[in-house]
């Protein structure tokens, strides 16, 4: 396994976690006084499970066929993290968080579709 799949794994992990965690915990805000503790666990349980997503997926063993949507997320991963760190330092949390899922939904999509093409141009020709 190399550096840059469990690059990929974990960036994807914690952005996951971090969108998760955010969205959770501000629509049951009017709920539960304490919704933190539901998002929380909700946002590491996401975090964790497409982190093995994209450590399986791209790693030797992952399926060929699948591999474009574990590089997509792990390209989300990445996205969203610089975005975040970049824009979090001058606008806030709020913004830092809504650019960083745009920014990444669309890298992830570009990288997943042209994984995607790439590899059934291999296996067409």
């Amino acid at each position: 396994m190399r550096l840059r799949t469990l690059g990929y794994a974990a960036a994807a992990g914690i952005a996951t976690f971090l969108v998760v965690f955010a969205a959770v915990s501000e629509l049951l805000l009017p709920y539960i006084e304490f919704s933190v503790l539901v998002g929380l666990p909700a946002g590491i349980a996401a975090g964790v499970l497409i982190a093995a997503v994209v450590l399986v997926q791209v790693g030797r063993d992952g399926d060929p066929t699948r591999r474009w949507l574990a590089r997509g997320l792990g390209a989300f991963g990445v996205t969203f993290l610089a975005v975040f760190v970049v824009v979090g330092f001058g606008a806030g949390v709020t913004i830092a968080i809504a650019a960083g899922t745009l920014l990444g939904i669309l890298t992830g999509i570009v990288v997943g579709v042209r994984s995607r093409r790439g590899r059934e141009s291999l296996s067409a020709g």
